[in-house]
């Protein structure tokens, strides 16, 4: 045994969190759904006010990227949409995807 905690299994019906999904916690190939929300928002730390009107604060732009870029190449997921929502003094970003539909022979 790693010492890590099972794998928690993935959806359906709720956004993941891009961490979770790349630091393996959930595994994304328990997921059977087509579509599929995953988001990323930053870290609430002592420094609140520091640098959070920053879209970009703590990476948590580029972490959706390297998410959804992952999922692609692993996955088979294809980006339909992002979309960034402002709570409060931050930013929540979104991701929609699909799962690429098996090619047909004909």
């Amino acid at each position: 045994m790693n010492g890590r905690p099972p794998l928690l299994p993935a959806g359906p019906g709720r956004v993941l969190d891009v961490k979770a999904i790349m630091d393996g916690t959930v595994d994304m190939s328990t997921y059977r759904r087509r579509y599929l929300v995953i988001c990323a928002q930053p870290r609430r730390t002592l420094a609140w006010d520091m640098g959070l009107t920053k879209p970009d604060h703590n990476g948590t732009l580029s972490t959706l990227t390297a998410c959804i870029e992952w999922l692609d190449v692993h996955f088979g997921w294809e980006l339909v949409s992002v979309f960034t929502r402002q709570v409060d003094k931050y930013y929540i970003h979104h991701a929609m995807l699909r799962r690429r539909a098996p090619h047909q022979q004909g």
